[in-house]
């Protein structure tokens, strides 16, 4: 049954570890083509649009804070492996676990944080953009719903080498 679970979970985090790697790398195609535009615009033409500033903070904003959590579930995150590697086999499990707790724990205070920000936020409007400045924020809350429920499959998949550790 636990097996079953841990498996369908994980088809759903590698469907969403898909998307947000397809969407990071889209918004990234835009604003490319956003900053070739606004050059040949400004230089060419001597008409610079005013909002692409705007729109350019937006657009990395919303590429990184979606490709961040693909690079968590990915591992590609810096870590310190000189004391940890050193550690007996059992005991590194025993740290991951909780290591990954503590992340789990931040990753919910970053998610009511920025939900409670982004409230605060929702009564100003970007000058260039005219849009509400919560938008701004948004990619934050998105960055930790998604990196929570990625923590939360590592956590599943540490208590499963627990357990089979356990009974082998």
């Amino acid at each position: 049954m636990y097996s079953t679970f841990l498996n369908g979970y994980r088809r759903l985090v590698n469907g969403l570890e898909r998307i947000e790697l397809w969407f990071a790398t889209v918004l990234l195609g835009i604003l490319i083509l956003l900053v070739l535009l606004e050059v040949v615009s400004r230089y060419l033409f001597n008409r610079p649009f005013p909002w692409v500033l705007e729109l350019s903070t937006v657009l990395i904003t919303y590429a990184v804070f979606i490709g961040v959590p693909a690079m968590y579930k990915g591992r590609s995150l810096v870590i310190i492996e000189f004391v940890f590697n050193r550690l007996p086999g059992r005991i590194q499990q025993i740290v991951l676990f909780f290591w990954e707790l503590i992340i789990g724990f931040f990753f919910i205070y970053l998610m009511v944080a920025s939900y409670q920000f982004m409230g605060v936020q929702m009564r100003y409007r970007s000058p260039g953009l005219d849009v509400p400045v919560a938008y701004f924020t948004l990619p934050l809350l998105l960055c930790s719903i998604s990196m929570l429920i990625f923590n939360l499959y590592f956590i599943l998949c540490h208590l499963e080498a627990f357990l089979k550790g356990n009974r082998g």
